[in-house]
């Protein structure tokens, strides 16, 4: 039974307010449907470019090329690598945390066996001793306290994870930084 006052049907009046956000809302999402998925700007989070593929699994041969991590939060966490011959070795990365929070850096890498030492370049100390597994590089779980200063609040770079996506320079190029420029 309709609520009437005043000759006005509350009710209906109630329904019409509900709906119009709701056609809002459908209406934003068939655009984002039609724009491929999750509208995001260029080179911003989850922004990525197909990379030559590595063999799963197989182990790092040369440490020049793409690194991804798991997708958090609807961003792919990436490091670049180029290891030039007779050159020390150049890395980029970023990994994401929530709410779009994240760590950037850039520095130089050395291998030493299945250890890989990143050494940030920027104000604050940060050297990470990470290991090789296969095609995968790992950050252990606890990192120099300097290392927070590459990091928003709810982002981290301990425990972080890159698996070898491509192999070459062209693939390092395609990882992106914050701004969507070439991390390498």
């Amino acid at each position: 039974m309709p609520l009437v006052c005043d000759g006005i049907d509350w009710q209906e009046k109630a329904v019409k307010k509900l709906l119009f956000p709701l056609m809002f809302l459908a209406g934003c999402q068939q655009q984002a449907d039609q724009a491929g998925g999750n509208v995001v700007a260029p080179g911003g989070p989850g922004a990525r470019a197909p990379a030559t593929p590595s063999r799963p699994g197989a182990a790092i041969t040369t440490l020049t090329g793409l690194y991804e991590g798991p997708r958090q939060a609807g961003a792919v966490s990436q490091m670049c690598m180029v290891d030039p011959a007779g050159e020390t070795a150049r890395f980029g990365l970023v990994v994401w945390g929530s709410n779009q929070h994240s760590c950037s850096g850039s520095g130089t890498a050395t291998r030493s066996g299945s250890r890989l030492q990143l050494k940030m370049a920027g104000d604050e100390a940060c050297a990470i001793d990470a290991r090789i597994q296969g095609d995968t590089i790992v950050l252990p779980d606890a990192v120099p306290d300097g290392c927070a200063y590459y990091c928003g609040a709810q982002a981290q770079l301990g425990g972080a994870r890159f698996t070898q996506t491509g192999t070459g320079r062209e693939d390092a190029a395609k990882a992106k930084d914050l701004v969507g420029d070439a991390l390498c």
